[in-house]
């Protein structure tokens, strides 16, 4: 008997079970009370054997983490790309205008990669890229004499964002690994660093955004940094230039079947520019989007302003607000944080606190709510909780330099 509960928890904290049944009595009162015991913990934080911390967060990021490949279905977004590249290679339809329940949202030219990586059985091996990427960046760590096991640690399970690219089958890798190189290169004060920004903002039009923030608070080197842009830029679009209009079209078009305009929001989507609409029973729609995105924009700038953070912390901070503010956030993307961590002291990450808010309580709440009914909204608490570590980490940082 105790192995078949030990193998429904598993069983449902993979899938996240209790996300798709409506919020009933019993999920709403245990949801309330972990949500006051991790209050209370979060309030006498300090108070924490690190060691004892540390045994926690791996053990329940495991379970979070690893379960996922225990059972199916998984890597679906693995399977719809190469559904989506070998209809439209097939029919000789464009593959931003195939009749097909799914989207593809890549720009162009990852039409023919993943056309290659389909070739090579990418549905059944799409968590060797991810995983990978991570031998790679703690190699890389280091070498710059980084805490090892604190960066696996967050790299397992930081945010849930291991899990769900794991859990998804998305292609992250290549764009974990153009941020790595930005951040490498930005702590040289190397004006290369903008190109590798492109190139990662490119896969995800909305972090093109991340370019005029950054030069607007660093203008060393502007005229290098801007001739740099151009020529990526041109350059880019040139590789991209067959169904470019196709590709950013589908992005607002409201036909699509996971288009902004028709997404909902939830555990799947915890997107704050949704939920703000949906509070308010509203419609999104190009006015709502172009609004939101100004005042993204502007916050996050006028965010950057403050004098007294020190410059990793402010681009950390510039990043962390754009992946939190997506108006088209997936949970994945939360693993946009891991290179980061190269910009992050390690004196900020052994912090009680950030590790609460960014292993322990994600890898609690998910598998509680897993095991519930609670309703797919609750899974808002993936954002709560990034923003939280958003904003302790700034405190942290105006707490050292006073």
């Amino acid at each position: 008997m105790i192995r078949e509960f030990i193998s429904n928890i598993f069983f449902n904290t993979a899938l996240g079970n209790g996300f798709y049944n409506e919020l009933n009595q019993a999920g709403f009162l245990y949801m309330s009370l972990i949500s006051v015991i991790a209050i209370i913990i979060f309030r006498y934080s300090e108070k924490i054997n690190l060691k004892v911390l540390y045994f926690f967060c791996f053990f329940f990021s495991s379970v979070t983490t690893l379960n996922v490949l225990r059972y199916m279905p998984y890597g679906g977004d693995a399977n719809i790309y190469c559904e989506l590249t070998d209809y439209s290679q097939t029919s000789d339809v464009s593959i931003y205008n195939t009749t097909l329940k799914y989207t593809f949202n890549y720009p162009p030219i990852f039409e023919n990669i993943f056309t290659r990586l389909c070739a090579f059985n990418y549905v059944d091996n799409y968590y060797f890229y991810t995983l990978t990427f991570g031998i790679l960046f703690l190699i890389l760590s280091k070498k710059q004499d980084k805490n090892i096991f604190l960066y696996t640690l967050y790299f397992f399970g930081s945010f849930l964002g291991l899990r769900w690219s794991l859990k998804t089958g998305n292609f992250v890798f290549l764009e974990l690994v153009f941020l790595t190189l930005f951040v490498f290169n930005y702590k040289k004060n190397n004006p290369i660093s903008y190109v590798f920004l492109i190139l990662f903002g490119f896969q995800r039009i909305w972090y093109l955004l991340l370019i005029p923030i950054f030069l607007i608070i660093d203008r060393d080197q502007y005229f290098k940094k801007l001739q740099l842009i151009f020529v990526s830029s041109f350059f880019l679009i040139l590789f991209n230039s067959n169904n470019l209009y196709s590709y950013i079209s589908s992005l607002f078009s409201i036909e699509e079947g996971y288009s902004l305009f028709k997404e909902t929001p939830g555990h799947n989507t915890p997107s704050i520019y949704l939920g703000f609409l949906n509070s308010l029973n509203l419609d999104s729609s190009l006015v709502a989007l172009i609004i939101y995105s100004l005042l993204s924009f502007i916050f996050t700038f006028l965010f950057m302003r403050k004098k007294t953070l020190s410059r990793d912390i402010v681009a950390v901070v510039a990043i962390c607000f754009l992946i939190l503010l997506n108006p088209y956030l997936k949970p994945y993307h939360f693993i946009f944080f891991v290179p980061l961590l190269l910009l992050i002291k390690d004196v900020y990450l052994v912090d009680t606190r950030s590790m609460l808010l960014s292993i322990l309580y994600p890898s609690i709440f998910w598998i509680t709510a897993s095991n519930l009914s609670v309703g797919t909204i609750t899974g808002y608490f993936q954002t709560v909780c990034f923003g939280l570590f958003v904003f302790n980490l700034v405190q942290l940082d105006l707490d050292r330099h006073d």
